[in-house]
C-alpha cells in the first residue's frame, strides 16, 4: 500500500488559465476556422431541431459582418434556460452524441476569443420565454493567458470572474427558437476575418451548404449520393450580410475552372463508391489536363456530414503515398470524397482524422481505388504533353535551319520569305501556349531526379527567342524584296484596288447615293496619296 501525506484529501491539481489558451486559441491556424466552429455548431442545433420536429423548414444561417461586431444566428433547437450556463461554460466537455453530431469536444464555442473584446451568447428554446445571454469578457481571460502571467490564475477561478450570465423571463415567445454568437469589439481581428468577399469564398468552401441550382451536374450528383447512402445529401442555407448586401452560398463548383494555361470545362464526373458504406464521391476530369488554380475548387476534398475535413491536403498526402512525385496530380481534379461519419474522427483541429483502423482501411482503400488510377490518368497526360511540347522545339528548330537556308540562298523566292514569316507566327502561338502548362511538366521531372538544365521551361524560352529572331530575319527579306523587285509594285496596285472594291461594296448597301460617292473619291485620294 502506497504511503500517503497528511492533509492530501484536501489537495486537488492546479489547473491554469495556459489550458484554455491551449484547448481554444491554440487550436485554429486559420481565423476563419473561427467561423466554421459557429457554423457547424448551427448546423448540428438546426439538425436537432428538424429531428425533434420543433423546425419543419429549412435550417438557416446568418453570418453578419458590421464595422465592430460578427453576429452568427440559426434557426435551431437553441439551449434550455437550465442548461445554459452549464452548457456554455463547459469547456473540452459536450453534450452532443459523436455518431450523429459534427461537433463533439466542446472547445468550438470558444475559438473567436482572440479576435474580440466580448464573446456573447444568446439563445432560447422552444416552449420557454426565457431569453439566456452568456457574456464571455475576452480581454480579461486574455490577460490571464498572457506569459508574463505564468498561468498562474486557477482556471475554474478564471472562468468564474470573467464570465456572466442574464436570463431574461418573457425576453422571448414561447414558438421562437434560436441560437446566437456575438463577437464584439473586433480590433484584434485580422481582415480575412471581417471580409464579407473572404469569409463567403471561405465558407462556401468549407460548411455545409449546397450546389448551385444552375450547376448542370447537381442532380446527378446528388442523386447518386441519395442512391449510396439511401438520404439526401444534408445541407442548410448559410446567409454572408454586409454593407446592406446579404449574399446565400452554395459550393463553388462549376462548368470552368481557372488553370495556368487558361479556362478549363468540366468534361466528365465519375462516381467512386467504397465498400460497405464507407464512403461515396464524385471526381471532375477537366477537358485540359494541368493543376487547377483557384484555391476553393482545387484538388479533392474530405467531407463528413458534408462539412469539409482540411484543405487539399488529406488528398495530397495519399497523392504521395502512391509516388513521391505525385503529390501535385491531386490537383489536376475536383471533387469531394464523403466519408461515413460514424467509422471516422475528425482531429480536434479537423485538419484531418484520428488514426484508427478504421480510417486507416479507408484510406488504404482510397489510395488504391482513387488516388492511384487518378495519379498514373495525370501522369500519362503529363507524359503526352511533354511529347507536344518536345515537337514545337524540334518544329522550331527545323524553321531556324531553313530560315538560315532562304537567307544564304540567292534563289530564295518572295513566297517562300512570306511562307517562313507565317509558320514562324504559327510557332510562336504554340510556344506561348505551351509555355503556360510546361511549369507543372517541369515540377513532375525535378520530383523524379530531372536537372533544371534539362527542364522544358527553359528550352522553350530559348525557343521563343529563335522564332523571334526567325520572324525579324523574315522582315528584313520582305523589305528587300520589296526594294528590289518593282514588279511587285503593280501588284500592291491591284491588291489596293481589290481591297476598295470590296469595302465600298459593303459601304453601298448602308449608306445614301451621296455619301457613297464622297465615301469613295476620299479612298481613292487617300490611297493614290
Amino acid at each position: 500500500m502506497s504511503e500517503r501525506t497528511p492533509g492530501d484529501e484536501k489537495r486537488s491539481p492546479h489547473i491554469g488559465a495556459f489550458v484554455l489558451e491551449t484547448l481554444t486559441l491554440g487550436m485554429y491556424g486559420d481565423p476563419r476556422h473561427t467561423l466554421r466552429e459557429y457554423v457547424q455548431n448551427a448546423y448540428d442545433s438546426i439538425r436537432a431541431a428538424q429531428r425533434t420536429k420543433f423546425l419543419n423548414d429549412r435550417g438557416r444561417v446568418d453570418v453578419t459582418i458590421a464595422s465592430d461586431a460578427i453576429t452568427i444566428r440559426d434557426n435551431g433547437l437553441g439551449v434550455r434556460a437550465d442548461l445554459a450556463w452549464v452548457t456554455l461554460t463547459s469547456i473540452g466537455a459536450s453534450r452532443k452524441d459523436r455518431a450523429r453530431d459534427a461537433g463533439f469536444r466542446g472547445i468550438g464555442r470558444l475559438a473567436g476569443m482572440a479576435y474580440c473584446e466580448e464573446l456573447t451568447f444568446r439563445t432560447t428554446f422552444p416552449g420557454e420565454t426565457t431569453l439566456s445571454t452568456v457574456r464571455f469578457d475576452c480581454n480579461k481571460l486574455l490577460a490571464a493567458m498572457s506569459p508574463d502571467e505564468g498561468g498562474e490564475t486557477e482556471l475554474a477561478t478564471l472562468l468564474s470572474s470573467a464570465v456572466t450570465i442574464e436570463q431574461q423571463e418573457g425576453g422571448a415567445t414561447s414558438d421562437e427558437h434560436f441560437f446566437e454568437v456575438h463577437l464584439n469589439g473586433l480590433a484584434r481581428a485580422p481582415e480575412a476575418l471581417t471580409n464579407p468577399v473572404e469569409v463567403g469564398a471561405y465558407l462556401s468552401e468549407t460548411v455545409p451548404v449546397g450546389f448551385s441550382s444552375e450547376w448542370t451536374r447537381r442532380e446527378e450528383i446528388e442523386a447518386d449520393y441519395r442512391s449510396y447512402f439511401g438520404v439526401p445529401l444534408e445541407t442548410v442555407d448559410v446567409y454572408v450580410s454586409a454593407n446592406d448586401t446579404t449574399t446565400q452560398l452554395f459550393k463553388p463548383y462549376g462548368d470552368t475552372y481557372q488553370q495556368q494555361k487558361g479556362i478549363a470545362q468540366l468534361q466528365s464526373v465519375e462516381f467512386h463508391r467504397g465498400e460497405d458504406q464507407r464512403y461515396w464521391g464524385w471526381v471532375g476530369y477537366l477537358s485540359e489536363s494541368g493543376a487547377v488554380t483557384d484555391w476553393k475548387t482545387r484538388g479533392l476534398r474530405v467531407r463528413t456530414r458534408n462539412i469539409q475535413v482540411d484543405g487539399t491536403q488529406v488528398f495530397e498526402s495519399m497523392f504521395t503515398d502512391v509516388k513521391p512525385s505525385y503529390g501535385r496530380f491531386s490537383t489536376y481534379f475536383v471533387g469531394e470524397i464523403h466519408i461515413d461519419p460514424e467509422k471516422v474522427i475528425p482531429n480536434a483541429r479537423r485538419d484531418g482524422f484520428e488514426e484508427n483502423e478504421a480510417w486507416l482501411s479507408i484510406k488504404r482503400s482510397l489510395i488504391a481505388q482513387i488516388c492511384e488510377p487518378l495519379a498514373k490518368h495525370a501522369y500519362q497526360a503529363s507524359q503526352d504533353q511533354q511529347a507536344d511540347v518536345d515537337k514545337v522545339i524540334a518544329e522550331i528548330d527545323r524553321l531556324v535551319d531553313r530560315s538560315h537556308s532562304i537567307a544564304d540562298n540567292s534563289k530564295s523566292t518572295y513566297d517562300q520569305v512570306v511562307d517562313l514569316m507565317n509558320t514562324a507566327k504559327r510557332l510562336r502561338r504554340k510556344a506561348s501556349s505551351a509555355l503556360k502548362s510546361v511549369s507543372d511538366l517541369d515540377d513532375t521531372a525535378v520530383d523524379q531526379g530531372a536537372s533544371r538544365t534539362d527542364l522544358h521551361a527553359s528550352k522553350l524560352q530559348d525557343a521563343a527567342k529563335n522564332v523571334e529572331g526567325v520572324e525579324t530575319q523574315a522582315r528584313m527579306l520582305i523589305g528587300r524584296f520589296l526594294e528590289e523587285d518593282e514588279r511587285l509594285a503593280a501588284l500592291k496596285k491591284r491588291i489596293r484596288e481589290e481591297l476598295i472594291a470590296e469595302l465600298l461594296e459593303i459601304v453601298n448597301a448602308f449608306v445614301d447615293a451621296g455619301t457613297y460617292q464622297r465615301i469613295k473619291r476620299q479612298l481613292v485620294k487617300n490611297t493614290q496619296g
